[in-house]
Formats: C-alpha cells, sequence, structure tokens
C-alpha cells in the first residue's frame, strides 16, 4: 500500500480500536497471570468464563480487523456491548467499585467503537478503509 494514500483519520481510528482492545488484552491477561485461569472466582461462574474470554476475543478483534474486517467490527461492538452492560450490571448489583472503575476507560472506549462501526464496516478491509477519504 503506498502510504500517502493513507487516510489519517482513518489510520487513527485504526489505531485506537488496536490500542483500545490490546489493553483490554493485556488487562485479562494480567488477570489470568495473577488469579489463574477462571479466577473470577468472586463473580458467578458465567461472569467468571465471560471476563476469561476477553483474553481470547479482545486479541481476535484485533487479528481479524486484518484477515476479515467486517466480522472484526461485528465482533468488536457486540463485545464492548456485553462488557459494558456486564461490567455496569454487575458492579452496581454487587457494589464491586473496581469493577465500576474500568467503566471510566471502557464507556469511552465502547462510545468510540459504536459511532465509528457503521463508517467501518462501509469498507471491505482495512485496506479500503485506510485508503477511503
Amino acid at each position: 500500500m503506498d502510504f500517502s494514500k493513507i487516510n489519517r483519520s482513518n489510520l487513527i481510528t485504526i489505531s485506537i480500536y488496536i490500542i483500545g482492545f490490546s489493553i483490554g488484552t493485556i488487562s485479562h491477561s494480567i488477570d489470568i497471570v495473577l488469579m489463574g485461569f477462571l479466577g473470577y472466582t468472586f463473580a458467578p461462574f458465567i461472569l467468571n468464563v465471560f471476563w476469561t474470554s476477553l483474553v481470547f476475543f479482545d486479541p481476535l478483534t484485533i487479528l481479524l480487523l486484518f484477515l476479515k474486517f467486517r466480522p472484526a467490527i461485528w465482533l468488536a461492538t457486540i463485545t464492548m456491548i456485553l462488557d459494558i452492560s456486564i461490567n455496569l450490571i454487575y458492579g452496581l448489583y454487587s457494589s464491586k467499585y473496581l469493577i465500576l472503575l474500568g467503566l471510566t476507560t471502557q464507556i469511552p472506549f465502547s462510545i468510540f467503537v459504536f459511532i465509528t462501526a457503521n463508517r467501518l464496516y462501509e469498507s471491505y478491509s482495512i485496506k479500503d478503509f485506510l485508503a477511503k477519504k
């Protein structure tokens, strides 16, 4: 790809997706190292499974951005809807303030994903999106 043809705004958008889902990957990886696989034992088992599964789904989203662009946008959107909903409901219900504290970064990132998803989905590949004016 000719780098002079890359739309800088679109590059920033993709970069924010990669950074956001990388932070999620790192965060859940650290949790697994510190607490073990399925280590969220303070929560109901289904939430434990969900939070642990993010160590797979977050990097999968990044990988799919390069391999299967449109499914990546679907996965990003669904992941953020579930993550915000589960964290908010469980955090409020259980008074787990650390989970609610995490929402201070998750909510703005989710809003960004929701706002940009349609525009990204118009493209068939990351290359098309980056070249789009």
